[in-house]
C-alpha cells in the first residue's frame, strides 16, 4: 500500500496543482466573460442611441421644412426649397438621407394642375403615375437635391401605395412625423438597390373631397436607404464591433440593413424599438473580439498553471527515478542471469526441435527409397533444401523468409542463376519461420519431381513459376501456378512418382495442407503439367525492441565459433 502511493505521488501532485490552477483560469474566465458581456451592451445601447439620434436629426429637418411652408402659407417656390435644402447640408452632416421633398395632396383629377407645377418648378414633363383607385393622390411636386434619381421621382403618386398611404393617414391623423414599412424607393434604379423607408410630415388639412379645389396642403417628407442611412448613422468602428441586422416587425422579409450572417453565438441579443410609428427588430451580435483574443488572460494563467503542475510532478518523479534506478542495479544481476538461463533452455528447446524434424525426413526418406544410394541422395538433398531455409532466416532480424528466395534457392541447385531469374514472378510474399519450413519441402519436392519427370527431365522442356496475392476478409492468399512444359518427345502421362499415393505427393500434401493449411490442384494437358497451390499468409506481428535484442542475441551466439 506504501509503495502504491508513493508511486501516485507524481500524479497527486499534478492533480492538486493543475486543480488550483484551473480554479484561478476560471475565475480570470469569468471576469473576461463579465468584462466582455458589459462592453457589448455598452456597444449595444450606443448603436440604438446612434441610430434613433440620426433619425431624430431629420424629423427636426422635417420640421423645419413645415416651418417654411407655414411661413409662406404653402406657397414655396422651388428657389426657396433650394436654398433651403443647400443650408442643410443634407450630403454631410445629415448623411443617410436621399432628400427632403413635398407631396401636394390633391384630388385625382388634378392631374394637370400638378404636371404643370412641375413644370413650371423643373421645367421638365413629368407624367402623374401610377393608376389609382383612391380620392386622392400625393404627387411629388418637389425634392432636393435635383439629381437624376430624384427628377426621375418628380410626378410620382405615393399615396396609390398602400404601404406609404398608410403612413400618410397616420401623419394626417397625429398630425406627428410618421415612418413607412419598409419599401423600394422610386428613385431606385441599377444592380445597387436597396431596401428604404420614408418619414412623412403632414401639412395643413387635407382636402375633403374632389372638388375641394387646388389647396397648398400635402407632406413634407424624406426618403431614406436602408443601407446607406445605417452607414451614415454609424461610425467605421461601431460597425465592425457590433454586427446588424434590421427589419421592420410587420415585414421581416424585407430586411432594411444586414452587416454579415446572424451568428449562432453567445453574445447575441434583439432589440425591438418604436420609431414613429412603426415597430423595428435589431438584431445585434458581437463581431469584435469573440475568439481566443477576447480570454488571452484567462489562457495565460491556464497554460501557467499547466507548466507549473507539470513541473511539480517532473521534480517528484525524478526524484523517485534516481530511487528506481539504484534498485534496478541492484536488479540487473539477478536478470542477466535469469536471461542466460531462458536463453540457453530456448537452444535446448530448438535443438530438440531441429533433432526431431530431422528424424521424420529420415523415416520418410526411408519409406521411399529402393536402395542405400538412393535414400542417402534424397535425405541429403532435403537436409540441404532445410538448411538453405534455416540460413534464409538467420538472415533476418525477424524469423521470416521471402517466398521467391526459397523457390530460387531450390532451383539454383539444378539451373543457373541466369535460368533461375526468367522462371519465377511474383510479388513479395513473407512467410513466418513455420510457413517457410513447410514451404521449402514443398518445393524442393516439385523442383526434384521435375527435374526427375517433368519439364526440367530432358532438353526442349521447360518450367514457369508465377504468383500472386488474394485479397479475403482473414487473411491474404498466395495462390501459385506451377507450370511444366514437357520436352516433344513425352507423352502427358502421369510419371510414375507423380500418382496421389507416391512419398513425394504425400509429402507434399501433408506439408500444404497441415502446415500451411493450403490446397492442391493437378492437371495434365497436352503439353505438360499445371499445379495450383494456394495457401493463406499469416500477419506478420511486429516485434518489441526486447525481443529483437534477445533474438539478435541468439543470432550472434549462433553465429560464434564451434557452435
Amino acid at each position: 500500500m506504501k509503495q502504491f502511493l508513493v508511486r501516485l505521488a507524481p500524479q497527486a501532485a499534478f492533480v492538486v496543482c493543475l486543480s488550483l490552477g484551473a480554479a484561478i483560469t476560471l475565475t480570470v474566465y469569468g471576469a473576461e466573460e463579465r468584462r466582455a458581456e458589459a462592453g457589448f451592451h455598452r456597444s449595444i445601447d450606443l448603436t440604438m442611441d446612434m441610430l434613433t439620434a440620426r433619425l431624430d436629426q431629420h424629423v427636426v429637418v422635417l420640421r423645419a421644412a413645415k416651418g417654411l411652408f407655414a411661413a409662406s402659407r404653402g406657397k414655396v417656390s422651388r428657389d426657396e426649397f433650394l436654398r433651403f435644402a443647400g443650408a442643410l447640408n443634407l450630403s454631410g452632416d445629415l448623411a443617410g438621407v436621399q432628400g427632403i421633398g413635398f407631396a401636394r395632396l390633391s384630388g385625382v383629377a388634378e392631374n394637370a394642375g400638378l404636371i404643370t407645377e412641375i413644370m413650371t418648378q423643373y421645367g421638365v414633363s413629368a407624367a402623374i403615375r401610377p393608376e389609382t383607385d383612391q380620392s386622392h393622390r400625393a404627387v411629388i411636386v418637389l425634392l432636393e437635391p435635383a439629381d437624376s434619381r430624384n427628377i426621375a421621382a418628380l410626378g410620382f403618386d405615393m399615396y396609390a401605395d398602400p404601404v406609404r398611404r398608410a403612413a400618410m393617414d397616420r401623419a394626417m391623423t397625429s398630425g406627428l412625423p410618421q415612418m413607412s414599412g419598409p419599401v423600394e424607393l422610386v428613385q431606385e434604379s441599377g444592380p445597387d438597390r436597396q431596401i428604404g423607408f420614408l418619414v412623412y410630415l403632414a401639412y395643413g388639412a387635407p382636402p375633403t373631397g374632389a372638388e375641394a379645389g387646388p389647396a397648398a396642403e400635402g407632406f413634407i417628407y424624406a426618403p431614406f436607404r436602408g443601407k446607406d442611412f445605417v452607414t451614415a448613422a454609424l461610425d467605421d468602428v461601431q460597425r465592425a464591433q457590433i454586427g446588424l441586422r434590421i427589419t421592420d416587425k410587420a415585414a421581416p422579409d424585407l430586411v432594411i440593413y444586414q452587416a454579415g450572417q446572424v451568428p449562432d453565438a453567445t453574445m447575441a441579443v434583439t432589440r425591438e424599438v418604436d420609431l414613429l410609428g412603426r415597430q423595428w427588430r435589431v438584431d445585434l451580435w458581437q463581431t469584435d473580439g469573440t475568439g481566443w483574443q477576447r480570454h488571452l488572460g484567462s489562457l495565460v494563467v491556464g497554460l501557467i498553471s499547466v507548466l507549473f503542475a507539470a513541473a511539480a510532478a517532473l521534480a517528484i518523479a525524478a526524484r523517485q527515478e534516481e530511487a528506481a534506478q539504484a534498485r534496478a542495479l541492484a536488479a540487473a544481476a539477478e536478470r542477466e542471469v535469469a536471461y542466460r538461463d531462458l536463453l540457453l533452455q530456448e537452444m535446448k528447446h530448438r535443438i530438440k526441435n531441429h533433432i526431431a524434424r530431422i528424424q521424420s525426413i529420415a523415416r520418410q526418406s526411408a519409406r521411399g527409397a529402393s536402395d542405400v544410394k538412393a535414400f542417402t541422395e534424397a535425405f541429403d538433398a532435403r537436409l540441404q533444401s532445410m538448411a538453405a531455409v534455416q540460413e534464409i532466416l538467420a538472415g533476418t532480424a525477424v524469423a521470416q523468409a521471402d517466398l521467391a528466395a526459397i523457390l530460387r534457392g531450390e532451383l539454383q541447385q539444378c539451373l543457373d542463376l541466369a535460368e533461375v531469374d526468367h522462371l519465377t514472378t511474383g510479388p513479395p510474399v513473407v512467410l513466418d519461420e513455420r510457413q517457410a519450413h513447410a514451404f521449402a519441402l514443398v518445393a524442393h519436392e516439385l523442383v526434384t519431381n521435375a527435374v526427375k519427370y517433368g519439364g526440367l527431365s530432358a532438353t526442349g522442356g521447360g518450367l514457369k513459376v508465377d504468383w500472386h496475392l488474394e485479397a479475403t476478409p482473414d487473411a491474404p492468399v498466395v495462390a501459385i501456378d506451377w507450370v511444366e512444359r514437357f520436352a516433344p518427345s513425352e507423352e502427358a502421362t502421369p510419371p510414375p512418382d507423380r500418382p496421389s499415393g507416391g512419398f513425394g505427393s504425400r509429402l507434399i500434401e501433408v506439408s500444404l495442407k497441415g502446415e500451411l493449411s493450403g490446397i492442391i490442384t493437378r492437371d495434365f494437358v497436352p503439353e505438360g503439367l499445371r499445379i495450383g497451390l494456394r495457401f493463406p499468409v499469416r500477419p506478420q506481428q511486429p516485434e518489441s525492441a526486447p525481443q529483437k535484442t534477445r533474438k539478435g542475441r541468439r543470432a550472434a551466439v549462433a553465429r560464434r565459433p564451434g557452435r
